[in-house]
Formats: structure tokens, C-alpha cells, sequence
């Protein structure tokens, strides 16, 4: 017969079972931390299907990102409406990184291209 493709599921498993000589190196505190990371890999399996990639663990890693990313800004917005995140940004650097002169080595690099969801 032909041969079974494992589902993206499938897939998160595999690779959690690949990491778990990292997470026995972990602290215990860390443990829990590090299996709920997988655990929330789950809520991004539909777009991870979707996109049907060679290595799924590019797609596991920006599943995280994009998690993490969300539940960021969740706290943001909590610490926001609490009056807390103007005390924090005050004390934060936020100025945007300086542009290199044009006579750098730097500027000989081609323009980046937008992506398509930039349109």
C-alpha cells in the first residue's frame, strides 16, 4: 500500500518526544512551562496543515511565537487599562533602532521586498 502521512497532531508528538532529553535537563519548575508549550502548538494545527511544510517544527516554533505573541499583548492590554504599562514604557527604551548611512556596507544591500500580506 501507499504510505500514510502522519497528521500534524502526529507530528507535534514526534517532536515533543524528540526534545525530551531537553526537558529532563530542564529545572522541575520548568517542566510544566515547557509541555504546555506543546499543548498550545494544538490550537494552530488547522493553519500548520494548511501550510503542509517539509519541516513541521518550523511551524511548531511559529505556532509558539504567534502564541506567545497573543498572550503578550492579552497582558499588555490588562496592564494598559490598569494604568500600569505608561509607568513601565516610560522606563523602557522603545526608540526605533538607527538607520545606516548610505555609505555603509550595509546600505550596497538590495531593498527588502514586501511580502504579499504587506499589500
Amino acid at each position: 500500500m501507499g504510505r500514510t502521512v502522519p497528521t500534524f497532531v502526529q507530528l507535534i508528538q514526534q517532536a515533543a518526544e524528540r526534545w525530551t532529553k531537553f526537558r529532563r535537563a530542564l529545572r522541575r519548575e520548568d517542566h510544566e512551562h515547557f509541555d504546555r508549550l506543546f499543548v498550545r502548538v494544538r490550537y494552530y494545527t488547522q493553519a500548520a496543515t494548511y501550510q503542509c511544510h517539509d519541516n513541521p517544527m518550523e511551524a511548531i516554533l511559529l505556532s509558539i511565537a504567534l502564541d506567545q505573541e497573543k498572550r503578550l499583548n492579552a497582558v499588555e492590554k490588562v496592564l494598559q487599562n490598569a494604568g500600569v504599562l505608561c509607568d513601565i514604557a516610560a522606563r523602557m527604551d522603545s526608540r526605533p533602532l538607527p538607520e545606516p548611512a548610505r555609505d555603509d556596507i550595509v546600505a550596497d544591500r538590495p531593498e527588502p521586498v514586501a511580502l504579499p500580506f504587506d499589500r
